[in-house]
């Protein structure tokens, strides 16, 4: 199956995080699936108005995904929440897609190559990271200093993380996007 990614984006995380999906693209050369599936990523200012889409090419017999998502939505997050929001995002989007054109795959299909991306997007923190589980501990009560410690990550991050929790909705660029 041939699986690709690209970009269409400026300041922002998603094109390092782009680079985090080739390794995707590589193991999904071995598996068998009807069709082959190219996602563009496009972080573009929402005053644009692009709307995600998808089409089907019988021709080639390629699903295309335009994935558009807000560049200052983005902008306001760190790396970690791109690749998360990112992760959540492709993944219910592809479902959705690949479940509209059944009659090109079937449902066991389907269900193996739905599998086969969640697997992968857990084992490397595009679904369910480090910020979802920061969250989960946040909100058991736990310090933010040994939730720091537990998911080695800055504690910069995690007093950001309980900063977005409880609805202080950054208004400047995060770090990670400069």
């Amino acid at each position: 199956m041939q699986l690709g990614f690209t970009l269409d984006t400026h300041g922002t995380c998603v094109g390092v995080l782009r680079d985090e999906l080739q390794p995707l693209e590589a193991v999904a050369n071995s598996w068998e699936f009807p069709y082959g599936i190219f996602v563009v990523f496009r972080v573009l200012p929402d005053h644009y108005g692009r709307r995600t889409f998808r089409r089907f090419d019988s021709g080639d017999h390629t699903l295309y995904l335009d994935l558009s998502l807000s560049y200052e939505q983005y902008q306001r997050m760190s790396k970690n929440e791109q690749r998360e929001a990112l992760g959540i995002h492709l993944y219910s989007y592809l479902a959705e897609s690949i479940a509209k054109y059944n009659k090109h795959a079937g449902t066991i299909a389907q269900a193996q190559l739905l599998e086969r991306v969640k697997s992968w997007m857990l084992a490397h923190h595009w679904l369910e990271g480090k910020i979802h589980q920061a969250r989960i501990l946040l909100s058991q009560e736990m310090g933010i200093y040994e939730v720091s410690q537990a998911l080695k990550l800055p504690l910069e991050e995690v007093e950001y993380i309980l900063l977005r929790m409880n609805d202080d909705a950054p208004t400047v660029v995060h770090p990670d996007n400069l």
